[in-house]
């Protein structure tokens, strides 16, 4: 069981059918069950930790067959604590090694919404990413406690509506996805070019990841801007430094900059159904 979090695709029906609204669902309160999977301990991170989270990321976020991979930096992980009011929780061996790890970055509302945080920023919403495990650790249940763990912080702390986006395959059933999109990708940018226009009217998202092979970094960027207009957006991506730009599907494009369909994306909904927003596509700042 991937999230023990999650909502049935009957009650998502049942909401969407009656047209309700967002709503935080009723569930159990979270409750971890193994709280020493594999000999690891499972805890909140330290600001000691992030050398061994970024070390672990850029060595196994990615699979080493992946055409990607993580490019993180320790001073990035300590800075996502203050500019996301991240949460992170990892899982250390018996030496204090870093096998495992998941965060909770605080997120935009997916859909509009009136619900209201009891936390200290006032925001339910929460984004989990970097869910990575060491291969040597995984099938031990350590996976499970690390969500599970981050759970029961974030929801004790007042953000107890998360998104998961996951690349790639649907989650296995009964996990359902409440959106889905296929993202495009182009090579775009000037090699040239080192620093982006503070102009460019561009809405740029760093992935953290680079092409294993170039090192080129990967970054997603929001929908063109009907200011802006189709040719000058297109244009505007060509004068970022050198880089693979990633759009939702539903982005316009030009087919002349060889745009290609690249992954699936799904998003799933974990204490919390969109009610009549089931299968529209969120706010663009998620995906």
């Amino acid at each position: 069981m991937f999230w023990k979090g999650k909502v049935s695709l009957l009650t998502h029906l049942n909401k969407y059918l009656r047209k309700s609204d967002l709503t935080l669902e009723s569930l159990d309160e979270p409750k971890p069950s193994n709280l020493r999977p594999g000999d690891c301990e499972v805890n909140v991170s330290k600001l000691s930790d992030v050398k061994g989270i970024s070390d672990l990321l850029n060595e196994w976020f990615e699979e080493p067959s992946s055409r990607t991979k993580a490019s993180t930096s320790p001073e990035w992980i300590r800075s996502t604590f203050l500019v996301n009011h991240a949460i992170w929780i990892v899982a250390k061996d018996s030496r204090g090694t870093i096998r495992g790890c998941v965060s909770s970055f605080i997120s935009e509302e997916p859909y509009p919404n009136s619900i209201r945080g009891c936390s200290i920023t006032n925001n339910p919403w929460g984004l989990v990413d970097w869910y990575c495990v060491h291969p040597l650790w995984r099938s031990k249940g350590l996976g499970s406690a690390l969500l599970e763990t981050l759970d029961l912080i974030t929801y004790n702390l007042g953000r107890k509506a998360h998104i998961f986006l996951k690349e790639g395959p649907p989650l296995p059933l009964p996990h359902i996805p409440i959106y889905f999109t296929w993202l495009k990708c182009r090579k775009a940018g000037n090699p040239l070019i080192k620093k982006m226009k503070e102009d460019s009217g561009l809405s740029v998202h760093l992935y953290r990841e680079v092409e294993r092979s170039t090192n080129i970094p990967l970054l997603r960027v929001e929908g063109i801007s009907n200011s802006i207009g189709l040719d000058k957006w297109e244009e505007a991506l060509d004068e970022l430094p050198e880089c693979w730009v990633f759009v939702s599907g539903n982005c316009l494009t030009s087919h002349k900059k060889g745009w290609k369909t690249d992954s699936l994306v799904s998003m799933y909904a974990f204490r919390w159904s969109p009610g009549k927003w089931l299968g529209s596509c969120p706010n663009p700042s998620i995906i």
